[in-house]
C-alpha cells in the first residue's frame, strides 16, 4: 500500500482532493480481484483504467454480467474478491459487502480507509448490469490495468471496447443528463469521426428503445449546465 505522502503528491500534481487520489488507487486493487467475477468493465472508469490513464477520475466501477448469476453468488464473489484485495495490498477494506437487485441488475458500496485510519470509511460504488439486459456488441478486450502509483501492482481486467464504451455514452445522451457523459462524448468526438460510431450507436439505442432526438438533447442544455459544477469541477 502507497503512504500518505504519496496520495498527497498526487493529488498536488492532478490538482484534485486526496480523495480522490485515494479512491483511484483503491478501485485498482478492488478491480484486479473482480477479475474472478465472469463481468465486463465499461464507463468512464474503464477509459481511465485501461485505455486512457490521464483522463477524468471516475468515482463508480461499471461493469456487466456475461452470464446470469444470482444475488446470493454474486455476493459471494464479491466478498471473496474484497477479502483477496485487502491481503495482497493492505488496504483497510471492508469485507461484509451486501448487493442489491435494481431494475438494470445489482448495486453495491465497497467501503474502505486509508486517509481517515481512525475515521468513517469512504465508498466506492458498483453498478453491476445484468447479462439480459445489456448486450455487448463488440468482442471483450483483456487489458493491463494502468497503475500509477509507486507499489507493486500487475493486474489485468476484462473491459469493454473503447468504441462500444463510447456508443453507450452517446446513448446515455438521450437517457440521463449527467454531464460526465457529455464531457466523454465532446472529448472523444473531437478525436474520432461519428460515422465510424453510427452503427454501433444506432444498434445500442435499437436495443434499449432509446430516440436519437436531438433537439429534445438540446433543450436540455441549461440542466446540463446546473449540473455541470457539482459534477465536475474537481
Amino acid at each position: 500500500m502507497i503512504d500518505l505522502r504519496e496520495i498527497k503528491e498526487k493529488a498536488r500534481l492532478n490538482s484534485v482532493p486526496e480523495s480522490t487520489i485515494e479512491r483511484d488507487y483503491v478501485q485498482n486493487w478492488v478491480l484486479k480481484h473482480l477479475n474472478r467475477v465472469n463481468m465486463v468493465l465499461k464507463g468512464g472508469t474503464g477509459i481511465r483504467k485501461v485505455y486512457i490513464g490521464n483522463y477524468r477520475f471516475s468515482d463508480d466501477l461499471d461493469f456487466t454480467l456475461q452470464e446470469n448469476i444470482s444475488k446470493n453468488k454474486l455476493n459471494d464473489l464479491l466478498n471473496t474478491a474484497i477479502v483477496n484485495a485487502k491481503e495482497e495490498s493492505g488496504i483497510n477494506l471492508d469485507e461484509k459487502v451486501q448487493i442489491e437487485e435494481n431494475i438494470n441488475g445489482f448495486t453495491t458500496d465497497i467501503y474502505f480507509r486509508i486517509i481517515n485510519r481512525g475515521g468513517s470509511f469512504a465508498k466506492i460504488k458498483l453498478d453491476i448490469t445484468d447479462s439480459d439486459k445489456e448486450k455487448i456488441l463488440l468482442p471483450i478486450e483483456t487489458k493491463e490495468i494502468i497503475h500509477p502509483y509507486s507499489d507493486n501492482f500487475e493486474g489485468k481486467t476484462i473491459v469493454y471496447k473503447f468504441e462500444e464504451i463510447i456508443a453507450e455514452k452517446i446513448r446515455a445522451l438521450f437517457e440521463r443528463t449527467r454531464p460526465r457523459d457529455l464531457y466523454d462524448v465532446w472529448y472523444f468526438l473531437n478525436k474520432k469521426k461519428i460515422s465510424e460510431l453510427s452503427e454501433i450507436v444506432k444498434e445500442k439505442c435499437r436495443l434499449k428503445d432509446v430516440k436519437l432526438d436531438v433537439s429534445y438533447f438540446k433543450k436540455r442544455k441549461e440542466d446540463f449546465a446546473n449540473a455541470w459544477t457539482n459534477s465536475l469541477s474537481h
